[in-house]
């Protein structure tokens, strides 16, 4: 793997060997000044400090807010480990420079940053839980206009057929199990309901000469209509992940597919799952929020597939845009429990429509389980970095980078983080929980409180 650091010792040695044989044929004067220059030039460095690249780094401070754990995202070693599972520590760690013998308060720290760099974990979104419960108040006369139920039931899947789809994903690609898990999904829908499914992405390859041409490949592979399983397999089995992801037209080319089916006669029912990024140089944030607010009123859920924090933080804003629910997940069994959330949203609208509708409200225990699921998740993400955080310190003593002195004030660092990040997760769970008792009342201002700055 390609180092993160470029050895300042290989880099000076070169260097040095260069402008010795350049020496020899310069004049007194300028071998003189050339000297003098390179004093100047180890001086600078020297007073700059070892760690002098790390500062330019401009590393995240520690997070300290609520919003910065939830802003946090992955660090390095589990980016990197999701391109390439053998990836190691010291692989993204890399020529780092070693932290000083004599290092101060301030120098401790910064190392402490730069390796929560690499080891942090991305945490939940409490909003996630809000906005989930705000979906599965659907049919409730008290919810979103939207979420009533009504006549008609529409439900389309849009999926992510980009090259980065082909990633395996413990043993298969995220490609095959998107493709089982949304099947699995519409099968269980109602005989009323019109399904269809939408790709993008799935032709050319992600090289910029077939950019253009990828980009344009939006196709409704299954068109809106009662659910019919050999048809919809065939559907599936007819593309294979290939290109660009354009998100923004894919939305776009969904919304003139609805046209017609007004959201005062029809529940219009829209997953968007991509694993990644707007590639097309579109706009995914403002077309999700045009479709939204036209007259077919839709509800716009996006799951994020092993979506890297970049990736998750575009996407989140669309689902906000579009005023749908967001969730990551990263494998199949979680993409799974996102559509079975809406199983039992679609078995309810089934007794509504014939007259057998049941009272629910966000009280249930669909409730308690989203809570839960957000605290047991923040809790084994935040307890796996700090114990990577131990074992990769005492990785560095090993290596000569830290010595073992200087071994316990960094991990009382890692000790000090994760029990804020304890506190943080308590603080939310506490809200939550009184929410939850409240009812509705103060769902959006909880969920503006919650968000991160900026989305």
């Amino acid at each position: 793997m390609k180092k993160m650091w470029l050895s300042a010792l290989t880099l000076s040695l070169a260097l040095a060997a260069c402008q010795s044989e350049e020496a020899q044929d310069v004049p007194e004067n300028e071998a003189e000044q050339a000297s003098t220059d390179e004093v100047q030039a180890e001086e600078t460095e020297e007073a700059a400090g070892p760690l002098a690249a790390l500062e330019e780094l401009n590393l995240a401070p520690i997070p300290k807010e609520p919003q910065d754990f939830v802003q946090q995202g992955d660090g390095l070693l589990a980016i990197e480990q999701e391109k390439q599972e053998d990836v190691s520590f010291m692989d993204v760690f890399g020529d780092a420079p070693a932290l000083p013998e004599d290092a101060s308060e301030e120098e401790i720290e910064l190392y402490y940053q730069y390796i929560h760099s690499i080891t942090k974990r991305d945490l939940p979104d409490p909003s996630g839980v809000l906005d989930a419960a705000r979906f599965d108040m659907e049919g409730m006369p008290e919810a979103d206009r939207r979420y009533e139920f009504k006549e008609n039931y529409n439900i389309e899947i849009i999926l992510d057929a980009s090259g980065s789809m082909a990633a395996d994903a413990g043993g298969e690609t995220r490609m095959e199990q998107a493709k089982r898990e949304i099947q699995t999904f519409l099968s269980s829908a109602p005989e009323e309901a019109n399904v269809s499914l939408r790709v993008y992405g799935h032709e050319g390859t992600g090289d910029d000469a077939d950019k253009e041409m990828s980009c344009a490949a939006i196709e409704e592979v299954y068109e809106r209509g009662p659910y019919d399983e050999a048809a919809f397999q065939a559907a599936l089995d007819q593309f294979e992940p290939a290109g660009w992801t354009p998100v923004a037209g894919a939305l776009e080319s969904a919304a003139q597919s609805f046209e017609g089916l007004d959201g005062e006669q029809n529940t219009n029912l829209i997953y968007l799952v991509s694993d990644g990024i707007e590639t097309c140089d579109g706009d995914p944030v403002a077309a999700a929020k045009s479709f939204a607010g036209s007259n077919i009123s839709p509800i716009i859920n996006v799951i994020g597939f092993n979506a890297d924090s970049e990736a998750q933080q575009q996407l989140k804003e669309v689902a906000k845009q579009a005023g749908g629910a967001y969730a990551n997940v990263n494998n199949a069994e979680g993409l799974r429990e996102e559509f079975e959330r809406t199983e039992d949203i679609l078995a309810e609208w089934k007794q509504w429509s014939v007259g057998a509708r049941t009272d629910r409200n966000w009280t249930s225990a669909n409730a308690t389980i989203d809570i839960n699921h957000f605290s047991n998740s923040w809790t084994r993400r935040s307890l796996d970095q700090v114990n990577t955080e131990y074992r990769v310190m005492d990785t560095l003593v090993d290596e000569g980078k830290i010595t073992s002195e200087q071994l316990q004030p960094l991990k009382d660092y890692a000790t000090a983080n994760y029990e804020l990040s304890r506190q943080v997760r308590s603080d939310f769970l506490d809200e939550l929980r009184r929410i939850k008792e409240e009812g509705i009342e103060g769902m959006d201002q909880m969920i503006e409180d919650a968000r991160p700055d900026g989305e």
